[in-house]
């Protein structure tokens, strides 16, 4: 094994512990906030909207044994750990390999810095310090780069979340605390929300507009309306005891309209006072002749 090799294989290791600690705290976050969703009756407040509420009864999974409100939740809670993990290790430093190897083995320490930078020469001193070097790299173990520290925290908060999920899981356990009703409309009441941009207020139930005049906002039983049309003011009110607008059906039974029957008159022609003679020049005669035969018949 070269110098070369043995920082590579270090490398390598510390690489692969720090993804552990990664998957280590989505799991802690995943698990924590689903079941902070759970206690917090999320899954039946979404089920409030019309997005959701369709989905409220459904099953899916082996034997249809996952509710829908699981999987809902399950949901946000990846999306939820899988944003605050990267949070987290975002600033998170590429890894200086050779002054760890040397924080973690005292031994080799300055020694394997002054090995690697003069690894391309080769005289008595620099080979004898690449064999010391190599000697002692030997015998290093890998797993002393992991940070045990916190690497027994994040098991410890891994069981905790895992104990707190299956309880909560298991129990079904509820915040009597939330009603998913009234936390639904103090969500849709929220600015953007869906649906709240075609809401229509009281105030705009009863709008008058006109064409080419101004429009005004009138309350059919309160104060009177007054529009502008073409520049003469209109009052759209309706006067009490006029005896105009709607009626409740209730108020008056419709009755049948009276017909009086005429007396019964032979059918005859007669003539019409309104009619007068304007034929076409040329064919009198012939229309004529036509008329006096359908007379006969």
């Amino acid at each position: 094994m070269d110098i070369d090799g043995f920082i590579k294989k270090q490398e390598s290791a510390v690489n692969k512990y720090h993804r552990i600690y990664k998957i280590l705290d989505f799991s802690i976050i995943a698990l924590i906030s689903f079941s902070l969703l759970k206690i917090l009756k999320i899954d039946l407040v979404l089920f409030n909207f019309r997005t959701f509420e369709l989905y409220a009864d459904s099953t899916y999974g082996p034997s249809d044994a996952i509710p829908a409100g699981s999987l809902l939740l399950a949901g946000i809670a990846i999306f939820t750990a899988l944003i605050l993990t990267i949070a987290i290790h975002f600033r998170d430093k590429k890894v200086q390999i050779v002054p760890l190897i040397e924080e973690k083995f005292p031994s080799l320490k300055e020694r394997l810095r002054t090995a690697n930078d003069n690894k391309n020469i080769h005289n008595i001193i620099v080979d004898e310090l690449m064999g010391n070097v190599l000697d002692i790299a030997s015998k290093v173990n890998t797993s002393e780069l992991l940070e045990k520290k916190r690497f027994k925290a994040s098991m410890a908060l891994l069981v905790a979340s895992l104990m707190i999920f299956a309880f909560v899981n298991v129990t079904d356990y509820r915040s009597g605390v939330v009603d998913p009703e009234d936390l639904a409309e103090i969500i849709g009441d929220l600015p953007g929300m869906p649906g709240n941009e075609n809401a229509t207020s009281p105030d705009e139930s009863f709008t008058l507009d006109s064409d080419g005049g101004s429009g005004g906002e009138e309350d059919l039983m309160g104060e009177p309306a007054i529009i502008v049309v073409e520049g003469e003011e209109v009052d759209l009110s309706l006067p009490p005891g006029a005896g105009t607008g709607f009626t409740a059906g209730e108020e008056g039974e419709e009755q049948p309209p009276e017909f009086e029957s005429s007396s019964a008159y032979e059918v005859g022609l007669i003539s019409s006072p309104a009619y007068y003679e304007q034929l076409p020049e040329g064919y009198e005669n012939l229309i004529k002749e036509y008329f006096e035969e359908m007379t006969k018949n």
